[in-house]
Order: C-alpha cells, then structure tokens, then sequence
C-alpha cells in the first residue's frame, strides 16, 4: 500500500508527525484483525478488482456473504441463517484487503461494530424481532458523517484529535434501523477535489485501475464499496461527490434532491448555502440504493429533523419508472457545449440507447445544456467566501494544501448583494430547464415530458491521479437541485475506443480534455505492434458509467429507471457491478 506525503523538507514539520501517528494508529488497527495481506499485489498490475476472491485470505462463507446483496442479507440475519457477528466479521475481512489494495480508510471502527453486532444477536436471540429494517448489516461512512466520540478530519492536520460530541441525524436514523457501523472512508483535504488524498491517510485509487483516480470527494467510500468492502456505504454530493467516484469505481450511487434524505444535525450544516450538500447511498447492486432509500423514508424523518420534507416513499412514482403507467422516453444529451467526452463514454451512451430502443421504448435527443452558464454559476457560489476558512484550517496546523484543490483567491469573495444575485441567478436557471424538459411533451409518445436524461458521467473515465480538473457534468444536477443516479454500464475497449480523427474542441476544457485520450484508450499490453496501436495502459480496464437525472424529489421515479436501464442491459435483478 502507497502512502504519498508532501516533499521533505529538512526537518519534520510538527503539522507531519501528527499525521504520521494519526495514519500509524489507523493501519495498527487494520493489522490487529490479522489477516496477512503482505505481497498480496504482484509488481506490475494495476487491476486489483477480483483480487479479494482469488487472494484465498477469504473462507467460502465470507466470500457467500460478501457477494449477497443486501436486502437477502438482511432476511438471512432475521432468519439466523447467519448471526450479524459472522456477516460483520466477512466485510472486516474483505474491507482489511481492500484497504491493503487501495487504502480506502479513515477511521477503523471494527471493535465497536462487533460491540454493536452482539448486541442485535442478543436482542434477536432473545425477542425473535429484529431492531429495525437494516438490522444487522454493515454500513461503511464516508469521513464527513459525524459520529459520537470519532473524529471526522476531512483530511485536515488541523482536526485530528477532534472528537465529535453527537451523532449526525442520518446516523442516529441508521442506528436507530439496526445498521452495524464498522468504518469511516478516506475523503480529500478541505473535500472539494475530484481526486481522494490528503497529508494524513495518503491517496485512495479505483481497484480497475490502481494509477487511476478513485474520484472525490467520496472516494474512499466507492473503492471500499467496488472491491466489496461494504454491501452498502455512504457518501455526499454537492457537485458530484457521490456520482464522480461511482463513476470511477463502476458502482451505483444516488444523489438525492435537498431536504429529501437527512445528512448533518443541524448545528453541522453549512449554513445558508445556495446549493447544499446532500447524502446518498453507494453500492454495488442497485438493491442497495433502493434498500437505503425505503428504509429512511419509512422512518419519517420529517418528524424529528426541520430539514427534512414530509415526502414519503412512493411506490406509485417506482413503478412509473419501471414503465407500468406510460410509455417511457428518455433524454439524451451527448455532451454540455463545454466538454466533448472521450470515446468509451460516447460509445456507451449508444450501447445504453440501442439497449432501450430494443426493449421498446422512446428515446430523443435534447440540446445540450449550457455548462459554461453552470459551471460559472457554481463556481461563484461555491468559493462564496473566498476560500477564507480553508486558510484558516490550515494556518492553525501549518499543513500545506494538496495541490489537487485549487484554492480560491480572497478577491473572490461574494459581498451580500452580489449573493443575493446568485440566488437570482440560480432561480432562473432552474426554471429555464424545467421549462425545457416540460417542453419536450410535444415530442413524446407518452405525450408527458421526457422521464429522465441520460448523461455522461463526466469528460473522461477515471483519469491518472491528480489529473481530474472539469466537473461540470456532475454539477448540473447539484445547481439544479434534481434527483440523479450513477450506473455502470461497461468498459474503457482497446479496439473500440480510437481517438477521433478529426476534432474542433468546443472550449480550452474541451482541448485539454481531449489531449488526455491521445494514444490513451487503444492499450499496447495486449495487442500485437502491428494492429498500430501504439498507447500506453493508461486506462486500462477503467469503468465507463452514465448518469440518470430526474427533476426534483423524483427518487423512487429515479431508481424504477435505473432497473428499467438494467433490465434493457439484460441483468437480472439480483446484479452486482
């Protein structure tokens, strides 16, 4: 496992000593549970994905358990056909390799999870009734949830050392169902990267590829989640947070629309920002999406947290998505006037639309929405401030900053009024593309607007390692405040995906963006010289995933479509990416 720090300097900064023992203390842990995973990566490859089930560090139990999806591992634990101990000892296991693989860790929570996964047996021995409807299933958290008596550093020198007094209002709603909490995942410094590193844990990759990004900022949680770690963690977005590292991982994730789904209690929020942060589920089967999102909104958190909207879950909104109420159609939008994406993603998004037409329904191209007007908007709202409070954080350690994030300049810093004109803005824009989706009634044969868009998940796959700069495609959804999910849907192909010949770039985005593909998707390693085929590996085996974007509060919409997406792709229900 590679940890990367700053440059040395001469003598050892205070700010690096802390790190040090904070990631010692983290790795003494992992090492405790036992299991040797020294010399389990041979030199040279890079694809670590099956690694946990070929590594023979796994019994035939754990890796039955580990491979089961959750909502069948919930009903084997309410049958004691395995107690929560023995499913929780099986993900340590798997998370103990994974973390030897692509070092997704934060906070180790193993001991106090075994704690907690007695005490459901116990009360399931005793009662013969489960706690709630997660009872007993592990549940990975991404550094940013708060936890009583751990700490959340979000990559800060600065925090180690914090303990948080109280548990968030998600994680007292996914005690109080019976989940398990085992772990805590790695996250980028000051979180607003697309790559997942930071001075006190190292960076995290994506098991396809390990010289490829693992996204951020919930990183450490989809690598967890992709090599089997977690049947289910997660993660939070406020410009593709979630959807960037399942993109990168090849897993499921869903961003949900603001106030839908509880994330921080209130005295943790980030105040009164224009476009908030969310929390959503990351898994490998679209069964854990749908699990995680019935059993909050069965819980009625609108009843004990302010945030949270009285939207109860819909069954009638699922099965539209699944086709039972009308015709389906779906939006396709190639690209967003800024950035065209390299060409494994252009030609999923073909694969993905013959699928749907094959399977009988509609599907329409829309214009491309103007991610020049997003990105400038986000932009402007997002570094509001300045970046003032990231100087602060790292005056108080004498940490430097990853040079992943670009920090702000103070001059940058919004005053009232010109907030207030963003807030303008942003209504504006909202309204502009929900006028636009309703107009598209006229070309349906449903005669209602379009179900859904289907999108890139961004301008490339997962790129090398602090290369990611544009995020602009999985911003849209987060300005617009609309519901919008993550598939997997294939493969970066040597054959296949060949640089174009000819290409006008729509932006300097698009010119640099367009560079990194250059002699990039045909790979050299197995190909014979005289296929002309001339690249390095240099993303190889990468994952290629589309978003799904809905409007506002449309999750159970959202995810009937996505297993309507599945099915077209012809998997069964029970499939795991």
């Amino acid at each position: 496992m590679v940890i990367e720090l700053s440059p040395k300097p001469q003598e050892t900064m205070a700010w690096e000593v802390k790190a040090r023992l904070k990631r010692e203390d983290r790795d003494n842990a992992v090492q405790a549970w036992g299991l040797n995973t020294a010399g389990l990566v041979q030199a040279g490859r890079t694809n670590v994905k099956y690694l946990p089930l070929e590594s023979e560090l796994l019994t035939d139990e754990q890796i039955n358990i580990t491979e089961t999806i959750p909502s069948l591992i919930l009903r084997n634990i309410a049958k004691r056909t395995w107690t929560a101990e023995q499913v929780l000892r099986a993900f340590i296991a798997r998370t103990v390799i994974a973390h030897e693989l692509v070092n997704p860790l934060a906070e180790v929570l193993f001991e106090s999870g075994l704690t907690r996964a007695r005490e459901l047996d116990e009360i399931l021995r005793a009662t013969g009734r489960v706690v709630g409807p997660l009872h007993g299933l592990p549940i990975s958290l991404k550094d940013v949830l708060h936890m009583t008596g751990v700490e959340s550093t979000l990559g800060y020198v600065a925090w180690i050392g914090q303990l948080q007094p109280k548990n968030d209002s998600l994680v007292d709603f996914l005690s109080e169902a019976g989940a398990v909490f085992y772990c805590k995942t790695n996250v980028p410094q000051t979180l607003m990267s697309g790559e997942c590193v930071n001075f006190i844990f190292g960076r995290t990759s994506t098991p396809w590829n390990t010289s490829l990004s693992a996204g951020g900022s919930s990183g450490g949680e989809g690598a967890l989640v992709s090599l089997g770690g977690s049947p289910l963690g997660v993660g939070t977005d406020i410009a593709g947070s979630i959807r960037t590292p399942a993109n990168f991982n090849g897993i499921y994730g869903l961003c949900p629309t603001t106030g839908r789904l509880p994330l921080h209690r209130a005295d943790r929020t980030a105040g009164d920002s224009l476009i908030k942060g969310v929390a959503g589920p990351m898994s490998r089967t679209l069964d854990g999406l749908e699990l995680y999102t019935k059993t909050i909104l069965s819980m009625e958190p609108w009843m004990k947290d302010h945030q949270i909207l009285r939207i109860p879950w819909s069954d009638s909104l699922y099965h539209e998505g699944l086709g039972s109420k009308h015709k389906l159609c779906f939006g396709f939008m190639a690209h967003d006037n800024v950035v065209l994406p390299n060409p494994p993603i252009l030609r999923c998004m073909q694969d993905v639309r013959h699928a749907l037409v094959k399977a009988g329904h509609q599907v329409i191209d829309i214009r491309p929405f103007d991610g020049v007007e997003f990105l400038k908007l986000a932009l402007r709202i997002l570094h509001a401030t300045g970046g003032n409070e990231v100087r602060e954080i790292i005056a108080s350690s004498g940490e430097p900053l990853i040079k992943e994030f670009a920090l702000p300049s103070s001059d940058k810093a919004l005053t009232v009024s010109e907030y207030k004109e963003c807030s303008k803005e942003l209504d504006i824009i909202r309204q502009k593309y929900l006028d636009l989706v309703l107009d598209t009634a006229r070309l349906t044969k449903s005669g209602k607007p379009i179900d859904a868009i289907i999108l890139p998940s961004g301008g490339t796959v997962a790129p090398p390692h602090g290369t990611m700069e544009y995020l602009t495609y999985e911003a849209i959804s987060n300005v617009l405040d609309w519901t919008c999910a993550t598939i997997p849907v294939g493969f970066v192909n040597p054959r296949l995906d060949r640089k174009p010949t000819q290409f006008t770039p729509l932006s300097d985005y698009d010119l640099r963006n367009f560079e990194t593909c250059e002699n990039s998707y045909a790979l050299s390693g197995h190909i014979n010289a005289n296929d002309g085929l001339d690249s390095p590996e240099r993303y190889q085996d990468a994952p290629v995933c589309l978003q799904l974007m809905g409007l506002r509060h449309s999750e159970e919409k959202v995810l009937g479509l996505l297993r309507t997406i599945d099915r077209a792709l012809g998997r069964t229900d029970d499939y795991k990416a």
